[in-house]
């Protein structure tokens, strides 16, 4: 049988490892605003204004004062222009440093036939980076906007709360 004060020594012990100098994280929150033009799409359309498939796009962003791209994978599952959609976004530093995230959310489209005026909500899970960013987890949310119809330009905002290994 193992006695209290053994016990206590051993969690104190572990306790010790994981607040270890070598632990240490920062927290920081960014925030990325890009207007994205397609690149590429596959797009089915149903009967009943039924649109799914995917879209790839690019754009110009700000890294903290220095330029960044961002290049975001989607896919879309739309009913007369709203819906669910999903994909990856990648944000690329001038410097070569990746920051990559998970997006899931919705898509609002005024009625009627069609994908213009659409407004996009989400949430953001990092999923990681390199560089500085290597081990990065966090979590955050994203808007935006589309005046044109699916695949046209899009304006987004993704603010994500990022926690990494302290450099």
């Amino acid at each position: 049988m193992i006695s209290a004060s053994a016990l206590a020594l051993g969690l104190a012990s572990l306790t010790a490892g994981v607040a270890s100098a070598g632990d240490r994280t920062v927290t920081r929150t960014l925030t990325f605003t890009s207007t994205v033009t397609s690149v590429g799409t596959e797009l089915n359309e149903l009967p009943g204004d039924v649109v799914y498939g995917w879209n790839h796009l690019t754009g110009k962003t700000r890294w903290g004062k220095r330029s960044a791209s961002l290049d975001f994978l989607g896919d879309v599952d739309y009913v007369d222009g709203s819906g669910p959609f999903g994909g990856f976004v990648t944000v690329t530093h001038r410097n070569g440093t990746q920051l990559a995230w998970r997006v899931s959310g919705e898509s609002v489209s005024p009625p009627g036939p069609g994908t213009q005026d659409a407004t996009f909500t989400g949430t953001v899970r990092v999923i990681g980076g390199s560089g500085r960013f290597t081990g990065a987890t966090g979590t955050g949310t994203m808007t935006g906007s589309r005046s044109a119809s699916l695949g046209g330009a899009v304006t987004l905002t993704f603010t994500v709360t990022v926690t990494r290994p302290a450099a």
